[in-house]
């Protein structure tokens, strides 16, 4: 920040009172009110002083960052797509480099944002998976690391998240809460009974009320999550795709825009849905990699989520905004 006596239609007294109140204010660090205490003007004039002085070039606001940052592309996604923060990673190898690179940048987000008696909410996908071999915090915090979907058991249809929520609370020094439900049921009866169930109603409750969940998204396609763990079939990609489904995110799907798209699959789903993520303060998604363009940019214009985490070539991609959803 420097401050000069540059002069843009100013009279002689604006500029000296433009350059009385920047200097009080950037070098001598006092607040408003206290600068119109002084000064005897209120603090509506004072603001309006500064305002003027940086708008005259008076007053000129010089943001220095590291040549590797990403910080102007992180802001330029965070006007593109309304959302609270960002956070960009180096690119790398598709696969579990690439998985491990957005799990840092998603635990180095987290560790910012941990405070004792917060809940996390954890849910599913291969990046969320290897949270745990990346996390690390300086000081145990007592919070709460939680499940947003059931994940019982491989052999109830689940697909297990235990070892993750379990992992990152021990390594924070707070507890886990699991969810005892298989992730997904065969039968939409089996859901309807379950979802009477007290430990079932209190773990959504729980979910509900996190005030982080992290999650990722999926294609619609043989990468998918539940197609490669057998939930879905060739009929079943072919039938959401005629439905307009671009993407899914913990079992539901959404379209073009991010808007839910209704499906069979809603019915053997047993968790959050997409109307959830909405009210949770801090929703993240955390996604990477050429094949999660397309469900990343429609979640993002749906409002699904307010957080992004990915690596430098998708933030690129997303940006250009060519092409993404053709």
């Amino acid at each position: 920040m420097t401050i000069s006596n540059y002069k843009q239609n100013l009279s002689e007294e604006e500029n000296r009172l433009c350059i009385r109140v920047a200097m009080l204010y950037f070098e001598n660090n006092l607040t408003q009110d206290e600068i119109g205490k002084l000064l005897g003007y209120s603090r509506v004039k004072i603001n309006r002083v500064l305002r003027q002085a940086r708008e005259s070039g008076i007053v000129e606001i010089r943001i220095h960052q590291p040549d590797e940052g990403y910080f102007r592309l992180e802001d330029e996604l965070m006007q593109k797509y309304s959302l609270r923060d960002v956070r960009i990673t180096p690119d790398a190898n598709s696969g579990s480099e690439l998985y491990l690179t957005l799990a840092r940048g998603a635990t180095n987000w987290l560790n910012q944002h941990l405070e004792p008696g917060i809940c996390v909410g954890i849910g599913l996908g291969r990046t969320v998976s290897h949270l745990p071999q990346v996390f690390h915090i300086d000081r145990p915090i007592e919070c709460t690391f939680t499940e947003v979907v059931g994940a019982a058991s491989e052999n109830s249809g689940g697909l297990v998240s235990y070892n993750v929520t379990s992992r990152l609370a021990e390594l924070a020094g707070g507890k886990a809460e699991l969810f005892y439900a298989p992730t997904f049921v065969s039968d939409p009866e089996l859901k309807r009974k379950l979802l009477s169930e007290t430990s079932v109603i209190t773990s959504l409750q729980r979910a509900r009320n996190c005030q982080i969940v992290i999650q990722s998204v999926g294609p619609v396609d043989q990468s998918a999550l539940l197609y490669n763990n057998g939930q879905l079939n060739e009929k079943g990609l072919a039938d959401l795709k005629e439905m307009g489904a671009i993407g899914d995110a913990m079992g539901h799907y959404f379209d073009i825009n991010g808007t839910p798209v209704p499906c069979w699959m809603d019915e053997h789903i047993i968790g959050i849905d997409l109307e959830d993520l909405w009210k949770i303060p801090w929703s993240v998604l955390i996604a990477g990699g050429a094949g999660k363009v397309k469900p990343i940019d429609s979640a993002l214009k749906g409002k699904l989520f307010n957080v992004l985490i990915t690596n430098l070539h998708t933030a690129q991609t997303l940006l250009k905004g060519k092409n993404i959803t053709q």
